[in-house]
């Protein structure tokens, strides 16, 4: 006849037991609230950065944006996060781009934006984006021992925006254009020196055949023309030129039909 061994726990083991399920529970329950606090905490500031930067960015840019693909980290740096990601301006290709932003002793949040407009800021990106945008990014510095880590190789072709010019860059040019019509431009009705300076006394620069077409960029007294092709090259006697809108494509043709 076999025997089975039985298992015994003495009284007080099994109460210690039941009284301690609860408070693993509960371990379990706050490690579950504070990593959920945690990615709260993250999602409530990259989204205040994510505005902080958008904003930035269209005023800078002033023009029509559209972000894709945008991501926070962060990084080393104590308050500072990254925002990397993709934007378009006024409907073109997609362009990458890089800002940290930090919050200042003040409460205010400083953005320093990095946007692909040439060769060089779109090299920069790429490199800020090897390392910023990147989920370790905040113990890479850590990493750092001895030499500098090379630099990624950078790809031979990098996207570009051309943002629009300011608002006062754009109306001096639609002055400059303006005031360029209202002069408009003059035929040579003879052979003409071309002079350095007005009134007479400059230094023949070229000489004019009869029937070039020039525009007329500005005048001096005396009845001084300062003309050119697409920009401003010298002067000339009214005394020489018809008067009259000749559009520069046709100075060449012009000139030549006049030899």
């Amino acid at each position: 006849m076999m025997f089975k061994p039985m298992i015994r726990f003495a009284p007080m083991a099994v109460l210690g037991l039941l009284a301690a399920a609860p408070l693993l529970a509960g371990c379990d329950d706050a490690a579950a609230g504070k990593a959920e606090a945690a990615q709260a905490d993250l999602a409530a500031r990259t989204a205040e950065a994510r505005k902080a930067v958008e904003d930035r960015l269209r005023n800078d840019l002033r023009g029509a944006l559209a972000f894709r693909d945008v991501t926070g980290h962060t990084q080393a740096v104590a308050d500072t996060m990254a925002i990397c990601g993709q934007l378009t301006l006024n409907g073109g290709p997609a362009t990458p781009f890089v800002a940290l932003v930090s919050r200042q002793a003040d409460g205010a949040m400083a953005v320093e934006p990095h946007v692909a407009i040439d060769d060089v800021s779109a090299t920069r990106v790429f490199v800020e984006t090897q390392s910023r945008c990147v989920a370790d990014a905040a113990a890479m510095p850590a990493q750092r021992r001895g030499a500098p880590p090379p630099l990624p190789v950078i790809p031979a072709r990098l996207n570009t925006i051309t943002p629009d010019a300011p608002p006062a860059v754009k109306r001096m040019e639609a002055e400059a254009a303006q005031a360029q019509q209202n002069f408009g431009g003059v035929t040579l009705r003879q052979n003409g020196n071309m002079r350095e300076n007005p009134h007479g006394g400059g230094a023949v620069i070229r000489v004019l055949a009869r029937g070039t077409a020039m525009r007329v960029f500005a005048e001096a007294p005396g009845g001084w023309l300062q003309v050119g092709q697409q920009q401003a090259e010298g002067w000339v006697h009214n005394s020489m030129v018809i008067r009259g809108v000749a559009p520069a494509d046709d100075a060449q043709r012009l000139a030549t039909a006049s030899r």
